[in-house]
């Protein structure tokens, strides 16, 4: 299955935030990890349970472009609580709070 990389080029391309800013960013990750690795464990489950879910849509899409009389609605939104929960699992960890 080929990997959607429009989506990837078109967020980079939106980015306002600069390379010393994400070096800033990658040394913090880095830090709070380090004194916090349940939080850091929780950006790794929350991070694979997204990925779970963009599987699980995909797949739904495969069988809607086959013909299937299905729709991807309760995939979409599990993908969008997923990505929230990710989101606020690395907010967390770069905090450094429980």
């Amino acid at each position: 299955m080929p990997l959607n990389t429009t989506h990837q080029k078109a967020s980079s391309a939106m980015s306002t935030v600069g390379e010393e800013q994400k070096i800033d960013a990658a040394h913090r990750l880095g830090l709070m990890s380090e004194q916090h690795p349940e939080l850091k464990r929780r950006v790794a489950d929350a991070r694979l349970e997204l990925a779970a879910v963009i599987l699980a849509m995909d797949a739904v899409d495969e069988r809607i472009q086959a013909g299937e009389k299905i729709h991807s609605v309760q995939e979409q939104a599990a993908v969008e609580q997923a990505k929230n929960a990710h989101a606020q699992a690395l907010a967390d960890l770069l905090r450094g709070e429980n």
